[in-house]
Parts: structure tokens; C-alpha cells; sequence
């Protein structure tokens, strides 16, 4: 069977089945033009680090069948340096030469009534904070590896305690192309941690991110035991259990004459 190119955004929603991933953080503006072979598709999407990434959803033997064909000799797909599947579809991406590969959770609360709400601990009042003061804090409590270079419609929000007027945990919502909210970078102050701060900015930055757009979608590393069981005990439901990894780009020049195929 041969590859069919999708020539638009809703032929892409229709051949995923209106995957989440696909309607909560692809755009209309298409990154690549989509790929289907079979039942497998392969699209790309933003993310959380700025950068376009590939993804192959569908059956397993068809994503495997689709990912060993010359997939790359299509336009727009040779330099791709980034691929994501489902996490049981891991022996078929290092097989074909990715490396690096990390394991993580795309999980998403789809509306206000699955939201699991909590009264605040006293004494702490979410605010907006500016994105100097944000990056202090996540890079003191937390990790920069995950920031967001240039989000869009970005929020930071954190929590203040009104004695002290400390600043104690803090986290981003802000938009994919698809107009969802996409939560990141939530942290903790290290010495605060165990208080039931963690809950408090996600159900903030939630309820923010509902307000906004309806839906919030995170990713989430596979091996973040308390991540997964705050966001899960929060609402968000676990749609797909993904593994990522690094290509090498086709060298352009090469890329024809390997394979003997021009698209």
C-alpha cells in the first residue's frame, strides 16, 4: 500500500478519529502535510518547548508499517528531528534510529465538571505573576529544562502567602495552536513541599485555563509517580502513554537517491 498525503486539517480530524492530541493541539495552519497509510496517521505538532515534533497514531502494525515506509522522502518531512507513538511502539522508533527516548503521559481535563475542586490552604491567594519573577522561581524550585521559550497567550500563576508575601508555588498556562490551555513549569517551593501547594496552583491554573478555552491539556513525565497521581486525583484523565525520541534530518542532498523514491 502507498502513502496518501491529507490536503486538510479536517481529513486529518477525520482519519484520527478526532484523536484528542489532534483536536486539542493542532491547528488548522498544518506543520507538515499529514501522512495515512492504512489506519496509521502521522502529523506534527508544537510542543511545550517550541519546537515541531511528529506524531503516528493509529494501529500498532500500522504505524509500524508506515514508519518503515519512506516516509521522510515526502515534502516537509525530511528534516524532522522529533518522533512520538504510543509507548508500546518504542522497538519500532529505535529500530528506526531514534534515540534519546523518554517516556511521559499526555493527559487532559476535557471540562469544568471533571475538575475536583478544593478549598485553598488559608492564607494564599493566586495571582498573576510576571514572567522574570516565573522564571527565578521555576529555575530555584524546579527545572528551566521544561520552560516554554516563547509560549503563547502565556499566564503565569502563582500563589502568595499574605504573611510574608512570599511567593510559593507557581505554574504557566498558555495556549497551542489549537486554542487549548496547555499547563507547564508547575513548581513548588523545596521548602514547602507536602502542604498541598501542588494542588492548589494546578486547580488555579485549571480553573484559569477552563475559563479561557474549555479544555486543559499537560504532558507528564512516565516516571513523575506524584505529578501523575495529583493531576489524575485533580480530574485529568490519561488519554495516551507516549515515547519520544531524537532523528538525524535526512541530509537533503541524499535523500532521493537512497531510497530511489521522489514523492
Amino acid at each position: 500500500m502507498t502513502l496518501e498525503v491529507l490536503a486538510s486539517y479536517a481529513a486529518l480530524l477525520a482519519a484520527t478519529g478526532s484523536d484528542p492530541v489532534v483536536r486539542h493541539e493542532v491547528g488548522p495552519e498544518l506543520l507538515a502535510p499529514p501522512l495515512r497509510l492504512r489506519g496509521a496517521v502521522l502529523f506534527r505538532r508544537e510542543t511545550q518547548l517550541g519546537f515541531a515534533g511528529a506524531v503516528c497514531l493509529g494501529p500498532p502494525d500500522d504505524v509500524a508499517a508506515l514508519l518503515r515506509s519512506p516516509w521522510r522522502t515526502f515534502p516537509g518531512w525530511a528534516q524532522e528531528r522529533s518522533l512520538t507513538v504510543d509507548r508500546e511502539l518504542t522497538p519500532v522508533i529505535r529500530q528506526i534510529g531514534a534515540r534519546g527516548i523518554g517516556e511521559w503521559e499526555w493527559m487532559m481535563l476535557p471540562d469544568r465538571e471533571a475538575l475536583v475542586r478544593r478549598r485553598l490552604p488559608p492564607g494564599l491567594a493566586p495571582e498573576q505573576v510576571d514572567a522574570h519573577t516565573a522564571y527565578g522561581f521555576v529555575k530555584r524550585h524546579h527545572t528551566t529544562r521544561w520552560l516554554t521559550p516563547d509560549p503563547l497567550e502565556p499566564c503565569w500563576l502563582g500563589l502568595r502567602e499574605d504573611a510574608t508575601g512570599d511567593l510559593v508555588a507557581i505554574g504557566l498556562a498558555s495556549a497551542t495552536a489549537a486554542g487549548a490551555t496547555r499547563l507547564t513549569s508547575i513548581a513548588v517551593d523545596t521548602e514547602r513541599r507536602g502542604q498541598g501547594l501542588g494542588w492548589a496552583v494546578t486547580q488555579a491554573l485549571a480553573e484559569y485555563g477552563l475559563g479561557r478555552s474549555g479544555v486543559v491539556v499537560l504532558g507528564v513525565d512516565a516516571d513523575n509517580e506524584a505529578g501523575l497521581g495529583l493531576y489524575a486525583a485533580l480530574g485529568f484523565r490519561l488519554v495516551h502513554r507516549f515515547a519520544s525520541g531524537s532523528l538525524t534530518p535526512l541530509p537533503a542532498d541524499s535523500m532521493y537517491s537512497r531510497t530511489g523514491i521522489r514523492p
